[in-house]
């Protein structure tokens, strides 16, 4: 089973909330995120946060800080960046994927609502610490679920990586949108990917349709959410980490991609 890793406390939602603790638990299973889910008041929240941030410390079963002596912990520069961030406010506790929306409260899941805001955090560095690809300074950033691992990559290790996990067996605990991903791609399409640092883009052919094949154009919208997925979006217009071109390649394809004329060939990559 795949489980969140990163996880914020905070008493209070929006900029001056609270932060009583981050928790990285490397990938553990918990039992102790329930019970914390449950708790009443302000101060059993305060008090099952920091038994858990005591219990991983005495364990070594990840990593763990609590303000005021701790600084904020991750590179991304907000609770955007988290895989769950929980809040205890209005008397309940709320929790949050990513900062795409408080969807649950005290464990009940809360169905979106048409005048629902944006979901707003305390900032937690001044800057983004990911080194990676253009990876400019921002708060306002909406950071995707495969970036966390490939944020030191550059367009053509990121590249290699994207065609391992599209061709490749998928292993153990791998991650829910990535199988989802997987799940949009007919399993025998190939591809041939072009790394183009100066533009950094991808540009990605596929092979494996007929020539107007209708499934062709689930595969273009599939592959165009790689961005969103390795990198990020942002409600402010700023630029995406990477750009991606995806074509549909003609029939014959595999005459300029020798590689490709071996059936068992399932990718290869070009870098500009």
């Amino acid at each position: 089973m795949n489980c969140p890793t990163t996880h914020d406390f905070y008493l209070g939602r929006g900029p001056d909330a609270e932060l009583v603790a981050s928790i990285d638990l490397n990938h553990c299973a918990c039992t102790s995120l329930a019970a914390i889910e449950r708790a009443g008041t302000t101060e059993e929240f305060r008090r099952r946060v920091e038994r858990l941030c005591a219990t991983i410390h005495r364990d070594e079963t990840g990593y763990a800080t609590s303000p005021p002596s701790a600084t904020w912990q991750w590179l991304w520069p907000t609770s955007h960046g988290t895989d769950r961030t929980y809040a205890f406010d209005d008397g309940a506790v709320w929790t949050c994927q990513r900062g795409q929306r408080w969807s649950a409260r005290a464990g009940d899941y809360v169905p979106p609502s048409p005048d629902e805001a944006l979901v707003v955090f305390p900032p937690g560095r001044g800057t983004c610490g990911y080194t990676g690809i253009d990876a400019a300074d921002t708060t306002a950033r909406r950071y995707g679920p495969l970036l966390g691992r490939t944020h030191c990559d550059d367009i053509d290790e990121l590249g290699m990586r994207i065609l391992a996990d599209l061709t490749l067996p998928p292993g153990p605990g791998t991650p829910p949108e990535l199988a989802a991903l997987r799940l949009r791609l007919a399993p025998e399409l190939r591809y041939a990917v072009t790394a183009d640092s100066s533009a950094v883009e991808l540009e990605i052919e596929v092979l494996g349709y007929r020539d107007g094949d209708p499934a062709a154009e689930l595969a273009r919208d599939a592959l165009a959410s790689l961005p969103a997925l390795y990198g990020w979006t942002d409600p402010e217009g700023g630029p995406p980490r990477f750009g991606v071109r995806v074509l549909i390649a003609d029939d014959d394809r595999e005459t300029s991609h020798p590689v490709l004329a071996h059936r068992r060939t399932r990718a290869v990559l070009i870098v500009r």
